[in-house]
Order: C-alpha cells, then sequence, then structure tokens
C-alpha cells in the first residue's frame, strides 16, 4: 500500500477545525416523525473494525451497504420518483433535511441507516451519508458509484471526501455518459472541485428491478466531472476531510 494513503492519527483535523466544519454545514431539520416506524428498531451499538485507509473505508461502506440496506426497504419506496434525476433529489432532500451534519473526531464511525436515523439530532458525516444513499438506492433497483475524492485545497494528497454518483445511463453504468451526485453534506449538492477521484460499484445482483420510470432523455444531460464553482463550494472543499489517513473505525448497526 502506497504511503501516500496514509498518515498518523496526530495529523487529523484539530478541535477547532472540527467545530468549524459543524458550524458550516449544520442545518435546521424536518422532524421526520413519520418516518421512524419504517425503520427497525436498533441499539447502536458500537463494533470496532480495526485499521484502514481511505480504500478500506469505501470497502467498508460497501459492506455496511450490503448488510444493512433492507433497513431502507420501507422508506425507499416513498423516495421513488418518476425520473432518475427526480429519485436522486428526493434522496438528497430526504438525507439533508432530516439527518444532522457532524464531522467525525479521531474515532471514524460507520453507522447503518436505522441507527444514523434513530441518532439523527446528533449528528453524521460524510461516510454515513453515502452508507444511507446507497442503500436506498439498492433498494430502488438504481446502480451507482462510492467516490472519493481529492481536492485540491485540501491535503491534496489525500482522499478526503466521500459521496454517491449514479450513472445517467444504468444500463451500461457508464459515468463517461453523465451522472448524478447525492451528497447529504452540503446544501446544495454540487460536486465539491476535485483533482482525483476513484469510484467503487455497490453492485448488487438485483439492481434494474424497480429502476424509476419515465422518459429519461428528459433528464439524460452529460454532466461535468467537476463542480462548477459556487459560494461555498471551494470553502466545503478547503475544510471537509473526514476519510484521509489511518484511522480507527467502528460501526454501529
Amino acid at each position: 500500500m502506497s504511503s501516500r494513503n496514509k498518515r498518523k492519527p496526530d495529523t487529523l483535523c484539530k478541535n477547532e477545525t472540527k467545530m468549524d466544519i459543524d458550524s458550516l454545514l449544520q442545518r435546521k431539520l424536518l422532524g421526520g416523525q413519520e418516518y421512524e416506524p419504517l425503520f427497525p428498531k436498533v441499539a447502536c451499538d458500537k463494533t470496532k473494525l480495526g485499521n484502514g485507509n481511505t480504500f478500506d473505508t469505501v470497502r467498508m461502506i460497501k459492506e455496511m451497504v450490503v448488510k444493512y440496506n433492507d433497513q431502507t426497504k420501507q422508506v425507499a419506496t416513498l423516495l421513488q420518483m418518476e425520473s432518475l434525476k427526480e429519485t436522486c433529489d428526493k434522496i438528497y432532500w430526504f438525507l439533508y433535511h432530516h439527518i444532522q451534519y457532524k464531522a467525525d473526531g479521531m474515532e471514524q464511525n460507520l453507522r447503518s441507516p436505522a441507527c444514523a436515523f434513530k441518532q439523527r439530532a446528533e449528528g453524521v458525516d460524510c461516510k454515513t451519508y453515502s452508507i444511507f444513499a446507497s442503500c436506498l438506492l439498492v433498494n430502488l433497483g438504481i446502480r451507482h458509484y462510492i467516490r472519493q475524492i481529492k481536492q485540491p485545497s485540501f491535503r491534496p494528497d489525500l482522499f478526503t471526501h466521500v459521496y454517491v454518483i449514479v450513472p445517467l445511463n444504468q444500463e451500461t453504468g457508464n459515468i463517461s455518459e453523465g451522472y448524478f451526485i447525492i451528497d447529504g453534506t452540503t446544501n446544495n449538492n454540487r460536486e465539491p472541485i476535485h483533482t482525483m477521484a476513484h469510484d467503487t460499484e455497490v453492485n448488487l445482483p438485483h439492481f434494474g428491478l424497480n429502476a424509476p420510470k419515465g422518459n429519461r432523455k428528459t433528464v439524460a444531460k452529460k454532466s461535468n466531472f467537476f463542480a462548477k464553482p459556487s459560494s461555498n463550494v471551494v470553502l466545503v472543499s478547503a475544510i471537509v476531510a473526514v476519510i484521509g489517513g489511518a484511522f480507527v473505525f467502528g460501526k454501529s448497526n
């Protein structure tokens, strides 16, 4: 494993940086009580998953999706819209407005969807948003990838952020034809500016069984691989560092 993808725990973000991230990305939540009966009861018990780098993080995210996607089966049906774009937008809306953001500290937490919703007022970070989004997409039969990126304005040698991308071409999964993103951390769901991306497909066997219907030609426009500049994209890119380096992982089911 290349040393470029490793760093020591003592180089992780300082507490004041974590507080800055939290204050910038936190939002006023909707109540969400109507969704509570749709999730199984969980204790959110922690299980230590061991040490790892960013690629281990994504592997663990995928394992969480395989294991816990059933927790979102009921709520996923409520978020399915007529088109692929509308469905992705609805999933983003659900995550952004119902689950608070909170950057992980030294201990990196991977929460199951039921645990994330139970602790939605406490907050989760980009890894758990990605797990949740991926679980919803799996239940809707939508092909997608977990994307990790390097950002030019923050620790450019490390992968520092993760989110979900959904290819417009659901038959081939070819992202060169364009894709939608689902990133519950930001208030505009725009892709951060990045210098490198690594994508991992979440390819469970039952993809395609319940993909959104409708004329996809109306939404299948190519997307740029890099986000257009906006008021907060650069700022968010500069401060979001949540999966890079050598971490001690824990999961909550």
